[in-house]
């Protein structure tokens, strides 16, 4: 999916299919830092706010939720897709 038809858009506003193509394209994720450290990913059960970072070079706000059985990454509703390169 080309970045010019993402910037500015929500996740929520894309299609079930759009939305499956989108969460295909996450590359990586930011987890915040603290006294200009980068942390690393939580480990104690919880919901975190986290930037995902897609392959076409965009970031969104998305969600890390920890369970004791689970880790699960996910893209929020209302996360705009940005260029943090501007």
């Amino acid at each position: 999916m080309k970045k010019e038809m993402m910037i500015g858009r929500t996740y929520g506003s894309f299609t079930a299919n759009e939305q499956r193509q989108i969460d295909s394209m996450i590359s990586g994720a930011y987890y915040g830092t603290v006294d200009g450290i980068d942390n690393d990913r939580p480990s104690e059960i919880g919901e975190y706010q986290i930037t995902l970072d897609l392959n076409n070079g965009l970031s969104v706000a998305g969600t890390l939720s920890v369970s004791e059985g689970e880790v699960v990454e996910y893209i929020n509703d209302n996360g705009i897709f940005y260029n943090p390169a501007e």
